[in-house]
């Protein structure tokens, strides 16, 4: 059977005669949170702290099949259901889910799978969901617009002022995984619980993490834009409270690649989305302009060079640890 999470209101009543369970979707978090509901429901809460949930990740599923088809059986020394959770199973390795359907009987443990989502032309999908005991759950996208956070906030019973916080939001949906943009929203509307003024742009700032560093930042753009005195201010500031060079440098040495996956993919893409740092609103527009003042060849060099000098960093003390990265910053200067 095929369904849709948005039209699921109880797993229990839904899922409880089934022998897997598989949750298909992009985002990796809300797939993870989903699957320990439905093993709560069937379970219990604490069927995790009494052993009867056995769990597999990724490339072990297929290292362990014999022992994830004998646990369908094995019973443990707490009563109740037990539950076998394979996280991240790949689409070549869907024929585990037939098999444990083709052995499971009533009582047995149930199996819960959670997979990305499957290419387009996969007849995955159909396969499984042709078994009356297998439930396939589908996360379908939501357009993520200004519509869909009016009602994302109106049902979390939160304000907000005006249209500019509508539009640093689809901002920041634009250029961020699904994962991160659920785990954001969450903390929004937990600083807003109690809270009847309405959300500013600054509470949007002061409260999502954008993942990274405002001052590395600075640094980064600083380079970019081969400003030299703005590059010696971050420096000497990062020295003064004795901020780590090779956290310094690395930093910037990801801020040079997402120029590069920017140049090749373009700034909207998936690629770009998903590498850090999450850059949104000013800082992203300010990362295209860099975009457009440095080569692909140069973004290279530029990289290689940080590469060359994290070497350096490792290899010799602290001590000469601040020259190492102050040269290599000028070196680059002059690309």
């Amino acid at each position: 059977m095929i369904y849709y999470r948005q039209k699921i209101d109880s797993f229990t009543e839904t899922f409880e005669k089934c022998s897997v369970i598989v949750l298909l979707g992009e985002n990796y978090s809300l797939l993870q949170k989903d699957a320990k509901k439905i093993s709560d429901a069937l379970a219990g809460k604490i069927a995790d702290e009494e052993m009867r949930v056995n769990k597999y990740f990724n490339q072990e599923i297929n290292e362990k099949r014999n022992e994830i088809i004998t646990s369908l059986k094995t019973k443990s020394f707490f009563p109740g259901r037990q539950i076998i959770m394979l996280n991240e199973l790949n689409e070549k390795g869907y024929k585990i889910i037939t098999e444990i359907d083709a052995e499971w009987q009533n009582g047995d443990a149930i199996t819960i799978v959670t997979m990305n989502a499957l290419s387009k032309k996969s007849d995955v999908i159909k396969l499984l969901a042709s078994s009356d005991r297998i439930a396939v759950v589908n996360y379908t996208g939501s357009k993520i617009d200004g519509d869909f956070f009016v009602k994302r906030l109106t049902d979390a019973g939160i304000n907000f002022s005006g249209k500019e916080v509508l539009d640093v939001l689809i901002d920041f949906a634009d250029f961020t995984p699904g994962n991160i943009i659920e785990n954001e929203f969450e903390k929004l509307m937990l600083f807003k619980l109690y809270d009847d003024k309405p959300l500013s742009v600054d509470d949007f700032f002061n409260i999502v993490s954008i993942n990274y560093e405002i001052k590395e930042l600075s640094l980064a753009v600083a380079l970019a834009e081969r400003n030299v005195i703005e590059l010696e201010k971050s420096l000497s500031a990062f020295f003064s409270y004795s901020k780590s060079p090779i956290s310094i440098l690395h930093f910037v040495s990801a801020y040079f690649y997402k120029l590069s996956v920017i140049k090749l993919y373009g700034p909207t893409s998936f690629e770009v989305r998903r590498e850090y740092p999450f850059l949104i609103a000013h800082d992203l527009e300010k990362a295209k302009q860099h975009v457009n003042q440095w080569s692909l060849q140069q973004i290279s060099r530029a990289t290689d060079s940080l590469t060359a000098s994290d070497l350096k960093l490792r290899k010799y003390p602290s001590l000469f640890q601040h020259s190492i990265l102050t040269q290599c910053l000028h070196k680059i200067l002059e690309i």
